[in-house]
């Protein structure tokens, strides 16, 4: 009678086994295809970031140099310096085309090829067999009969005028180790940078300590903001959110306000908020106006994280500087971010 129970419960086991493994195989290959599947949506995540940088390199430097041949040279430099699966990207040049680019009635952008002014770039990033990158190899999903993987990404930068609110901090603290010197240079350079650009900027200058002063009006004379900052001094406490309130409303309701210009805000300070309605609260009111507001931080008194914040609400950039040549970089950089656009 035992020998009988041992002999069942041995074929019970025996029959299982080829279950089991079934089961194994089943779950290697899930996991397998699993991992095929993360590399397929990060190859996608490096094409559009390294296509999305080609367009942008490319229409700035053909606002800059007015070449098509430099645009190309730039999308080509940039891509290849952005990994996509594991190697630089290489684009067909005949894959990056010149056109115009405006903005419909309803706020919505389009791409006319080879349209007058010239002011856009459009460049298809491609792993295809077609492609000088050619495609991207999976390894598990060979098993399914997938050996390849085939991205395409497209991306249309274009450059358009802009209002842009400069609200910059002229409280106390600025008055400290030479940082109202450096601001008044950091000006210059920002100025002469939108000097060099092909479209037509309008410019209002708001500054802030205890309370916020409209100093100049948006206007298309960039020297009128130069002139407004040169008779102002470091003085009082700091009311970011006043300073951002005057900023919005500037581009907004000013007499030179275009309806279908690009709207830009850009906030300094080196401190932390001490009067009035706070920066992030006033931030709030920007998107839905269609206005971006970036932020930039001067020195290790800055509250960083509060101007991060606003940044982000605004759906603009932030940048720090701890000294006077990372400041200067900073106006540099963002003035070089107000002439691009993305649009597809």
């Amino acid at each position: 009678m035992k020998s009988t129970f041992k002999n069942s419960h041995q074929n019970r086991d025996g029959a299982m086994l080829p279950y089991v493994a079934v089961v194994i195989i089943i779950f290697f290959a899930a996991a397998a295809l699993a991992i095929d599947i993360a590399t397929i949506h990060v190859v996608r995540s490096e094409l559009r970031t390294a296509t999305d940088g080609a367009a942008k390199a490319a229409v700035e430097a053909l606002g800059r140099e007015q070449s098509r041949g430099a645009a190309i040279d730039a999308a080509l430099r940039v891509a290849e310096a952005n990994n996509v699966a594991g190697a630089g990207l290489k684009l067909d040049t005949n894959k990056i085309t010149f056109g115009a680019s405006g903005q419909r009635d309803d706020g919505s952008f389009f791409f006319e090829e080879d349209g007058t002014p010239l002011n856009s770039v459009r460049v298809i990033g491609e792993r295809t067999n077609d492609s000088p990158s050619g495609p991207v190899g999976l390894f598990f999903a060979q098993l399914f009969g997938l050996s390849e993987f085939e991205p395409v990404q497209s991306a249309t930068a274009t450059r358009l005028d802009r209002d842009i609110a400069l609200v910059l901090d002229v409280s106390g603290s600025m008055s400290q180790n030479g940082r109202f010197d450096a601001l008044q240079n950091a000006l210059d350079v920002f100025l002469l940078e939108l000097n060099e650009t092909s479209q037509r900027e309008h410019l209002s200058l708001t500054v802030y300590s205890s309370e916020e002063r409209k100093v100049q009006n948006l206007t298309p004379d960039l020297q009128l903001v130069r002139d407004a900052f040169a008779n102002e001094s470091p003085g009082g406490f700091t009311a970011i959110g006043r300073g951002l309130e005057s900023g919005l409303d500037s581009i907004l309701n000013d007499a030179q306000a275009r309806p279908f210009a690009l709207k830009s805000v850009i906030v300094m300070t080196d401190g932390n908020q001490n009067r009035g309605v706070s920066p992030d609260i006033v931030a709030r009111d920007a998107t839905p106006a269609g206005v971006t507001v970036h932020t930039i931080t001067f020195s290790r008194g800055a509250n960083r994280g509060l101007m991060e914040t606003v940044a982000d609400i605004g759906g603009g950039i932030h940048l720090h500087a701890e000294n006077d040549e990372e400041l200067l970089e900073a106006f540099q950089t963002i003035a070089k971010q107000l002439q691009v656009l993305l649009i597809e």
